[in-house]
């Protein structure tokens, strides 16, 4: 048996501007020198992984976010008109509810009339201002992405090939930003499949895994308060979405959980606070992660175990 040495994963998920909370988890490590081998991502954590593991400099992730957020090409796109035209806060009182009433009428009216809100150049061009035109065999940190193949039906995982398709697929919210046609297939969000990809990065040769999850915050919902059939719909998908999560998040070895579920996936304006909560979740689970980095080396190295601890059947 090979005598391997730990190798730490990363794996990022999807959810939008909350994914902006991987910066902070990303400056902990950095600042505690916790090595991350590899890197998984879902969605918007493949944009996050992909900037990294191209370049693992944390001061310049934090910059380049910060340019890309401020830059003119990011907000042409208007991807803040979905959470301000659709989610705002709730406000008591009746002209408050007409209002958004109306504004969800207008909402869905657009997008039951268009396959997106964003066009394909828009949204690319967005991907290209942050990841560099490379194969992802080129990338510092081994990386992959995970995306959606809405007409099979599958999960795709991409360690291999040019980065900045595998990233468009990965990121392409549905309804927001177009499918990407990738080879005969269509690709939308990776979370959708794989909401924190523990498996690629194990694939990708880790042993001690760290996921990160962004999810929206999940509540009970009475069934009386869904007041149409597409709310129910919508109600229903949730439901799917997290019961899909939970039962793949398992096999990392550590769970970080950045405070910023009750966060609109579109809220970029959040980007320090999602940052922030993303540091001090990533604070909080250091114990956990250096308990595992220090714990004996088993018997004929690390290689073989999945997850951190268990030895795969043979």
């Amino acid at each position: 048996m090979s005598d391997q040495p730990l190798k730490i994963g990363l794996a990022l998920g999807g959810g939008g501007a909350r994914g902006l909370a991987h910066v902070g988890v990303l400056k902990v490590l950095a600042r505690e020198n916790i090595p991350v081998d590899v890197i998984s991502g879902a969605s918007f954590g493949s944009i996050i992984g992909a900037v990294y593991a191209c370049d693992p400099n944390i001061n310049r992730l934090c910059a380049e976010v910060e340019r890309a957020l401020n830059s003119e090409l990011f907000h042409k796109a208007k991807v803040n008109f979905v959470r301000h035209e659709f989610e705002e806060e709730k406000r008591m009182g009746l002209i408050s509810n007409l209002k958004n009433f109306l504004k969800q009428q207008f909402f869905y009216s657009v997008a039951f009339r268009v396959r997106q809100l964003v066009s394909l150049e828009e949204f690319t061009e967005i991907i290209d201002d942050l990841v560099p035109d490379i194969r992802i065999e080129e990338t510092q940190i081994p990386f992959a992405c995970v995306a959606t193949d809405i007409s099979h039906g599958a999960e795709m995982v991409f360690d291999e090939g040019s980065i900045r398709p595998a990233v468009y697929g990965s990121a392409s919210i549905p309804g927001v930003f177009p499918p990407v046609a990738y080879r005969g297939r269509y690709l939308v969000d990776g979370g959708w499949s794989n909401r924190v990809p523990v498996g690629p990065a194990r694939d990708l040769g880790a042993n001690l895994v760290i996921g990160v999850d962004i999810s929206e915050e999940f509540e009970r919902e009475p069934v009386e308060n869904l007041k149409n059939g597409l709310e129910l719909l919508i109600r229903a998908n949730q439901v799917t979405g997290r019961l899909l999560m939970e039962r793949q998040i398992v096999d990392a070895d550590v769970v970080v959980s950045p405070r910023v579920g009750h966060l609109h996936w579109a809220a970029f304006d959040r980007a320090e606070l999602c940052i922030r909560e993303g540091e001090a979740a990533m604070e909080r689970a250091l114990p956990e992660v250096r308990a595992l980095m220090e714990a004996p080396k088993p018997k004929g190295g690390w290689a073989g175990l999945l997850p951190f601890g268990r030895r795969k059947d043979k």
